[in-house]
């Protein structure tokens, strides 16, 4: 099989990383046949020492022509110095990616921040591959950023996931003092898509598979996000107090919404046919349910039932408070049912609502609809 070969950083010492090209079994039979070498998980590589006797050993077990060697030419001995600009490069890369990846998880941030984090300031350090971060300029920040939106067609939420992978960097990892970047893009004031009440009932009405309705009702008259549904685990639901609890939701904050009326039958009945041990929500082979099939049920239910097609899994949840708005309960409370910081961010439902009675239940109760499917088929995630 074909590898390729590049210079990288560990623990303070100089290593070869090599990446297979394709698949092989025997890739990591083969690796650890060779003196020295190291599968380290954080980058997702195997490496050897920085040496010619690692490096020979290499090439008798691959072969030379089998070998990618564009990011290394020569090997040095680790005595030697590395002074090609090419080298030092590549290990500058790999070692201030590694710092923002150890400080992003030494603060706890979620794993999806840490990926999106790393995907960013790695585009930022292939835009100036002669220089260390440390020695780049404000100014120059300004043009990755404008050549990269233009380029790429980033959306202004996108622009600014990236400013903040680079504050960060500068910020925690080098601990330069905080710094406003005044090239961040004006956020578009849109208001969210929702669906109406009708839609709501057509929508859950053309479900017939007991889990994948739970699912999505269980969104809607909660007001989940797609990724608070998935972590959902089955102690998480009181049904005498008839409250859900939410753990570690959007920025960790815990916080408790309301259980609907009409969902404790189905999802008592929904317990008692799939069985679930831990999650609420399990996949096929176990673990969580993912968010893309929850994705997919979500647009066969959309196109089947002919609602909104610019619709998404969140419009549940955009309904969930629009629907509490018109019915009367007041914006603090909203609030809290969706875990946002401040009443300025929920107050964006009040431009897309009609003020009726107050009553503090889940939406899902004003709901005409079936709550049973129409069978209950054994475990499976085939059909909607």
């Amino acid at each position: 099989m074909r590898i390729q070969v590049f210079p990288l950083q560990w623990q303070g010492q100089d290593r070869i990383g090599i990446r297979p090209l394709g698949y092989d079994p025997a890739f990591p039979d083969l690796m650890k046949s060779i003196a020295g070498s190291r599968w380290t998980a954080d980058v997702g590589l195997w490496h050897i020492p920085y040496s010619p006797p690692a490096y020979k050993q290499l090439q008798q077990i691959f072969g030379i022509g089998q070998i990618e060697i564009k990011k290394l030419r020569p090997v040095v001995p680790k005595s030697r110095q590395i002074n090609k600009k090419k080298d030092w490069s590549r290990l500058t890369y790999y070692a201030e990616l590694l710092r923002l990846e150890e400080r992003l998880r030494l603060q706890r941030y979620s794993y999806h921040t840490v990926k999106t984090y790393k995907n960013f300031f790695a585009q930022f350090l292939a835009f100036y591959p002669d220089q260390h971060p440390k020695d780049i300029e404000k100014s120059s920040i300004e043009t990755f950023l404008l050549e990269s939106s233009e380029k790429r067609k980033w959306s202004e939420s996108t622009q600014n996931q990236a400013v903040n992978a680079i504050k960060f960097y500068y910020e925690k990892v080098l601990g330069q003092a905080r710094t406003f970047y005044e090239f961040r893009p004006r956020r578009s004031k849109q208001l969210p898509n929702v669906f109406s009440e009708q839609e709501v009932e057509k929508l859950f009405s053309v479900i017939a598979n007991l889990k994948h309705q739970t699912i999505l009702m269980l969104i809607y008259s909660a007001g989940l996000r797609i990724g608070e549904c998935i972590r959902m685990r089955k102690a998480d639901l009181d049904f005498d107090r008839n409250t859900i609890f939410i753990k570690a939701g959007k920025g960790k904050k815990d916080r408790v919404s309301v259980l609907s009326q009409k969902l404790k039958a189905q999802l008592q009945r929904y317990q008692e046919v799939y069985q679930p041990d831990y999650w609420l929500f399990e996949g096929q082979t176990g673990g969580n349910y993912s968010a893309r099939s929850i994705q997919a049920v979500f647009r066969r239910a959309v196109e089947k039932a002919g609602v909104n097609p610019f619709s998404t899994v969140h419009t549940l949840r955009h309904s969930f408070a629009t629907h509490l708005l018109e019915r009367g309960m007041d914006l603090r409370s909203i609030q809290e049912l969706l875990g946002h910081n401040s009443t300025e961010t929920t107050q964006i439902y009040t431009h897309i609502t009609r003020k009726m009675e107050h009553k503090f239940v889940s939406p899902l109760d004003y709901l005409d609809i079936r709550t049973e499917p129409r069978h209950e088929e054994p475990p499976g995630d085939t059909k909607i």
